[in-house]
């Protein structure tokens, strides 16, 4: 029977640098039996199904490969794919994507996976019953959906499942992504497609493959290992599952590693350091290969490195040293189950024993400690090590047990006491260090720390401790950490520590401690007492103005600040030292104005500046124009100058803003125009000449005769007026200089009664009008 095979896989195989398949080396039965599993270790086994394409040649969707030498990573075994076998060998030089008439999904890889409309799926399903209680075999993913650089590859892929159950039971997939319930798609394993997606799961995926790739599919996943807990002699069924999702377009296949499904032996997960969990120094390992299922098999061997351990036949083995350590579980009748693991050690934690000092007052030698501030001698520069605790005892520091529960606030019980630290990596390996804890009495100081205040509020300032850390350093004479508390107690205990530059809490004066801290705790506690010096301020002030048309006149004006002028010192930007300026001319003048304390015999100064804007300004030039009609006339003033002006009809009173004084009754008045800014008033007179509507002469001394108003008399405007009664027959002639009309003709009264005017202008222009005559 074997040389028949022999000979009908040379007949069917094509040969080249590519995989082989074939459709007829192997029946279903012999695929599963003789060449997925071929081990005596998984009895009863009978395939009960098997989807193909029905495609019109007779060909096959599933069958046997043989890598035939190239460099395909499974030697030979079993393949599904969504096309015809023998589109599956190399060379990667077409596309891949075969239907076939009526070739429907799979219900139960959708129900799996949790997708709709899978289309061309190829099934082989069989039963076995397994020896112990675990199982195993290898596979590889490939499919056309894997597309270099192309954004696809995030949104499509085919799907594929490996089903299990118990007879009668409830599937679950083993096809997913190690340590996760995820499933092996395209678009779960693959790296950054730049423009598509980020990588997902990369470490999963192997290749996008080019023309000379052994098989015809764009991209394929690593070897990945399918595996699950079984059931002893219970019967199970497994179905093997690849479809198309949508549509027939971008076939896939999935290479099962020939004598691979086994079952196997768990010695539970490499302790690598590249996985971050080795074996720490000294730790006790044991590898135990006894199943969980209560079986007993017949024997245990055990290797190391490939080499036979002697003597070590039992379930357990204690490691002793780094390596690859494996186990051949012997299950009797020629079924054999192995295991492997692969052990690293983790460098030895030896933290070195260190000191810790805190300051105190007393010399009693008890003091309180926050012991994490012996960290850093601990760690020695170790960055990837913590000090996880502090202990009473190297026993309980050992086991991680009872850590003394206030190590930031601890107080020692004897002098010099000794306390345990663990200390833990990332590997969860530990090492102990001994912290013994010591007091020093270094009395440093005091330091005065200067500033001057703010110029709102002479009695707070911001100050800067780096002034007084650099004096402390250099005391000590090395490098140290400095660090400024508000009480001593804060600075013993650590607590509220202040900000490198912070503002002082208590008017003038105020003292803060600096506690100067080594690698061993505590080197001493400084009092640092706080000063303000006050900043000249100023007071606030008007605009100043010049009057230009004094000069050459001075002007005084002064600097501004608040208090006695003879507590400061002065610098004007003229070079002038006195508190004020006498001067003639607008601009800016800026002082500096110091005020100089004496503290612990250093005198300090602090300088405001003030600028004070001497604006110009002066008396206005005015021109006067009468505007608008008789009866409705406006006097507008305009003003020139650099000052800023008001107006007015009335010596000092009745000032305003607008230049125009509108419906103004016919007379001579004065018009004012005033400097707001204090450079003096200028006048003119002006005459707005007015016609009176009525008049009434009845010898009661008002409006008695109708005259004109507003008469300039140095130049007249008008030559002469007519009066006329309403028929048109003229009564009276009036010169600019008479004293009106007394509203008779002839000497006899007339009627009251409204009467016109013609008032003859000398240059030409006449204006007629009326008035009323009332007796």
């Amino acid at each position: 029977m074997k040389l028949l095979i022999a000979f009908i896989l040379v007949q069917t195989f094509v040969f080249g640098q590519n995989i082989q398949v074939s459709e007829t080396a192997f029946t279903p039965q012999q695929l599963i039996e003789d060449v997925l599993i071929n081990n005596g270790c998984i009895q009863n086994i009978q395939v009960t199904n098997t989807v193909s394409g029905n495609f019109t040649d007779g060909s096959l969707s599933y069958g046997f490969f043989n890598a035939n030498g190239s460099d395909f990573p499974l030697s030979s075994g079993l393949v599904l794919s969504t096309g015809k076998l023998s589109n599956v060998p190399g060379p990667n030089n077409t596309l891949s994507d075969d239907d076939a008439p009526g070739w429907a999904g799979d219900a139960d890889l959708e129900a799996a996976l949790g997708i709709t409309n899978t289309i061309n799926a190829t099934i082989i399903e069989f039963e076995f019953t397994p020896v112990a209680d675990a199982i195993e075999f290898r596979y590889l993913f490939a499919s056309e959906e894997y597309q270099e650089g192309d954004p696809n590859t995030c949104r499509f892929s085919d799907a594929f499942a490996f089903l299990i159950r118990p007879q009668g039971g409830q599937y679950t997939n083993l096809a997913l992504i190690p340590g996760t319930q995820t499933p092996v798609l395209v678009t779960t394993v693959h790296p950054e497609i730049p423009g598509g997606c980020p990588a997902i799961n990369e470490e999963f995926f192997d290749t996008f493959n080019g023309v000379d790739a052994p098989i015809n599919f764009n991209g394929q996943t690593k070897v990945l290992t399918a595996q699950t807990t079984v059931i002893p002699n219970q019967v199970y069924e497994i179905k093997l599952v690849l479809a198309d999702e949508e549509n027939f377009r971008f076939d896939s296949a999935v290479f099962l590693e020939a004598n691979s499904f086994n079952i196997s032996a768990d010695l539970g997960p490499d302790r690598l350091l590249a996985t971050n969990n080795p074996v720490c120094d000294g730790e006790q390992y044991i590898l135990d290969a006894t199943p969980p299922s209560g079986v007993v098999p017949d024997g245990y061997r055990w290797f190391l490195n490939g080499s036979p351990i002697q003597g070590q036949t039992n379930a357990t083995l204690t490691v002793l040293s780094a390596g690859t350590y494996s186990v051949a579980v012997d299950y009797g009748g020629g079924c054999i189950a192995n295991g492997e693991v692969v052990i690293e050690y983790n460098n030895p934690i030896t933290p070195p024993d260190v000191n810790l000092f805190q300051c105190e007052e007393n010399q009693t030698g008890i003091a309180t400690y926050n012991l994490f501030d012996a960290s850093e001698a601990i760690l020695d520069g170790n960055t990837d090590r913590q000090v996880q605790g502090f202990y009473f005892s190297e026993t309980d520091a050992e086991n991680g047990m009872s850590p003394i529960p206030n190590p930031t606030n601890y107080t020692n019980n004897i002098p010099s006491e000794i306390v345990f630290a663990r200390v833990v990596d990332p590997f969860g390996c530990f090492g102990i260090s001994e912290v013994t804890l010591l007091t020093t009495t270094t009395v440093l100081g005091p330091y005065d720390l200067v500033v001057c205040s703010f110029e709102a509020d002479e009695n707070f300032g911001l100050f800067n401790t780096s002034e007084v850390t650099s004096q402390i350093t250099t005391d000590i004479g090395f490098e140290t950490n400095i660090t400024y508390y508000n009480s001593y107690t804060e600075a013993i205990l650590e607590q509220n520590p202040l900000l490198e530059t912070f503002e002082n809490t208590i008017p003038r004066n105020q003292t803060i401690f600096a506690r100067a801290e080594g690698v061993e705790g505590c080197l001493g506690i400084a009092q640092v007492h706080l000063f303000v010096v006050p900043t000249p301020q100023f007071e606030e002030t008007s605009p100043i103005f010049y009057c230009l048309n004094t000069f050459p006149e001075d002007i005084r004006i002064t600097s501004g600040v608040l208090g006695n002028e003879e507590d400061y010192t002065y610098e004007w930007s003229t070079l002038d030292t006195t508190p004020y300026l006498d001067l003639n001319e607008p601009g800016d003048y800026s002082v500096d104005v110091t005020f100089t304390q004496e503290i612990n015999g250093i005198e300090y100064a602090c300088t405001a500046t003030n600028t004070i804007s001497v604006l110009p300004s002066e008396i206005a030039t005015i021109e006067v124009e009468v505007t608008g009609t008789f009866g409705s006339q406006n006097i507008v003033v305009t003003a020139t100058g650099q000052g800023a002006y008001e107006y007015s009809l009335y010596e000092n009173t009745g000032f305003q803003n607008s230049n125009e004084f509108t419906n103004v009754l016919g007379g001579v008045y004065t018009v004012y125009v005033r400097d707001k800014n204090g450079c003096g008033i200028v006048s003119e007179t002006v005459y707005v000449l007015d016609f009176p509507q009525f008049f009434t002469p009845n010898q009661d001394g008002f409006n008695d005769r109708w005259q004109l108003r507003g008469l300039n008399e140095v130049s007249q405007q008008v030559q002469r007026i007519e009066i006329f009664n309403r028929n048109g027959k003229l009564l009276k002639v009036l010169s600019p200089t008479s004293s009106g009309w007394n509203g008779t003709y002839n000497g006899n009264p007339l009627p009251s009664n409204d009467y016109w005017f013609v008032a003859h202008f000398f240059e030409g222009r006449e204006y007629r009008s009326h008035f009323t005559l009332k007796r």
